[in-house]
């Protein structure tokens, strides 16, 4: 077996950035005042980098590529079964079931962030409520995820954390020739400014900060209201 880098930097980067501050999402976003913003200014970083993995799937390297592991449903449904069997083909990129976990995360996690956004800055009740059920629908996605992965390596026997945190796997020597190699962390870094030099126009051009403060001392003033009515 040879070690061989398969995840690129900028994607063992995101996977570990999108982790850290979805954690941080969760953990605030049932306080208010200075904790809300923290949460709000979280969900804003998710969003830019949704934008950078969304790039980063069609530019980056081959295996953080959309076409690399989103696989045809029969397909899917073929490892599926062979999970079940508990003798799962083994990929050198994510497995058809993580493939479509990651779209599915990603989409959600779009809308998770989006409508945050949308519902600090257009302050719609309605907004709100979709917000809090797509939050609590990451939860599971979060807990789906981390048991797929699991028994992913229990069955394969590949430390798949670890091959996020390096970047290697263990390969056959044939199927190690057949690799090509991760694209250098430049482009990485060229899309990344692209990314948060619009990320922060953005930011700028619908007043984020001082529309975040204003709806968390909104939301205070009501939760004030309802109190002194019980």
């Amino acid at each position: 077996m040879l070690q061989v880098l398969v995840w690129d930097i900028a994607t063992r980067l995101f996977h570990w950035l999108l982790v850290l501050f979805v954690v941080i999402c969760l953990i605030t976003g049932e306080d208010e005042g200075f904790i809300f913003a923290i949460h709000a200014y979280a969900g804003f970083v998710i969003l830019m980098l949704l934008f950078f993995r969304t790039g980063w799937g069609i530019f980056g390297s081959r295996h953080s590529r959309f076409t690399d592991f989103v696989y045809s449903w029969p397909t899917t449904w073929r490892y599926a079964l062979s999970v079940f069997r508990f003798k799962p083909t083994r990929y050198v990129g994510h497995n058809p079931l993580g493939g479509w976990m990651i779209i599915c995360m990603l989409v959600v996690l779009m809308a998770t962030t989006l409508s945050g956004i949308l519902m600090v800055t257009k302050g719609a009740g309605w907004l709100e409520d979709i917000h809090e059920a797509l939050g609590t629908f990451i939860q599971f996605l979060v807990f789906v995820h981390i048991v797929g992965v699991f028994v992913d390596q229990f069955l394969t026997g590949e430390k798949i954390v670890i091959a996020m945190i390096t970047g290697h796997k263990a390969l056959a020597e044939d199927a190690a020739q057949r690799e090509v190699l991760v694209t250098g962390a430049g482009k990485a870094l060229a899309f990344a400014a692209i990314v948060v030099i619009s990320s922060v126009y953005l930011f700028q051009q619908i007043d984020y900060s001082t529309k975040v403060a204003t709806f968390s001392n909104n939301h205070e003033s009501e939760q004030d209201r309802n109190k002194d009515k019980d």
